[in-house]
């Protein structure tokens, strides 16, 4: 391939994949989202809010470039895409940073639940069920005075809830990583909910959540609990009790538990015909995975760059919703991912898990 040739793949490829965030996110629905926290710029600017979203969200694309080559990719890419971009006179890193922070996180988080609500009307279902993963890990930040008085910590965790089939996100939420965030993500559960998770903990408390809720469950206990054989089950595996810490008397739950390779899987569907071992045992093992953030990103492990809680949120919510716009087209061939480079971040580091 010539030099001229791959230069013409790659700003294709560029162009593509900005179209594809103005589909997930078109500029309507920015607006909206813009307007509704108050973020519209009060006069006329070289970076107009519109296009700072669209930047934020291209950071991702465009991980290993600056701020100049991923604002010069994105404005080719919406002008392609016949979006526009707003006069502007090749601003400076200083003036993008600043048009960054006057963004704010929260048009970002608004994007991304619209988005996340849109996904949960539609679902895959498993014997009458939808099923759901809950997992989670920690992304690095700087640790700044600012971000270590926000979050304690030089990492940031979270809380995913994702759509086990398709892997779209149904619900997420940040904190520190001295925090139990998996029941704040419960919220979203209805009735017809099966959750898988692995090494799910601390307690008791997260079961109780989600049942409280209407869902099913499907769990492997991060530490060993006490699972008193109450009663076998003709497919070999046996009815217990799940005691929490508190009120082990009235606060008790049943559970089913079955053997899965190297592991003890838990449950609340009880009986073996109505959701067979092995169907549960292959549902687990191929469970959505918090990895799969950054695969769908060609991302790798990343560190965030922002050196206050704000610009950190910014980051975050933008990922989440880069994610929520790639993940649908990961593998095929018809976005033309294979003809892009891959590119990860040069600040990338290290993601937690567990």
């Amino acid at each position: 391939m010539t030099r001229a040739a791959k230069a013409t793949r790659d700003r294709l490829s560029d162009r593509v994949a900005i179209g594809m965030l103005i589909t997930a996110f078109p500029p309507d629905e920015v607006d909206a989202a813009i307007d509704a926290v108050g973020a519209r710029e009060q006069r006329s600017r070289a970076l107009p809010a519109r296009t700072m979203v669209y930047f934020t969200l291209a950071l991702w694309l465009f991980g290993g470039a600056g701020y100049d080559a991923v604002l010069a990719r994105l404005t080719a890419g919406m002008r392609w895409a016949g979006v526009d971009t707003g006069a502007r006179s090749a601003p400076s890193t200083g003036s993008i940073t600043k048009a960054r922070k006057r963004l704010g996180p929260e048009v970002m988080r608004r994007l991304f639940l619209r988005r996340a609500a849109a996904d949960r009307a539609e679902c895959c279902r498993w014997r009458g069920l939808r099923v759901c993963t809950l997992d989670g890990g920690s992304v690095d930040i700087p640790d700044t005075a600012a971000n270590l008085a926000a979050f304690a910590h030089s990492r940031v965790r979270l809380a995913v809830l994702a759509e086990q089939d398709t892997g779209a996100l149904l619900d997420v939420t940040v904190g520190s990583c001295r925090e139990e965030l998996g029941g704040r993500v419960l919220g979203s559960l209805t009735p017809d909910t099966l959750v898988v998770a692995h090494r799910a903990g601390p307690g008791q408390d997260l079961w109780r959540t989600a049942v409280d809720r209407g869902a099913q469950l499907l769990w492997r206990p991060r530490a060993p609990v006490a699972l008193p054989r109450l009663h076998v089950l003709p497919d070999g595996t046996f009815l217990s009790r799940l005691l929490p810490e508190r009120d082990p008397v009235d606060g008790s739950l049943a559970v089913r538990v079955l053997q899965a390779a190297d592991s003890v899987l838990v449950t609340t569907l009880l009986d073996p015909d109505e959701a067979p071992a092995d169907e549960l045992v292959a549902l687990h093992a191929t469970r959505w995975r918090f990895e799969s953030l950054f695969e769908s990103l060609e991302a790798g492990p990343v560190a965030l760059r922002s050196q206050d809680p704000h610009g950190v949120a910014q980051e975050l919510w933008a990922m989440l919703c880069v994610y929520q716009a790639v993940h649908p087209w990961r593998g095929k061939e018809a976005i033309m991912w294979a003809g892009a480079p891959t590119r990860r971040p040069s600040r990338a580091t290290m993601v937690d898990l567990r």
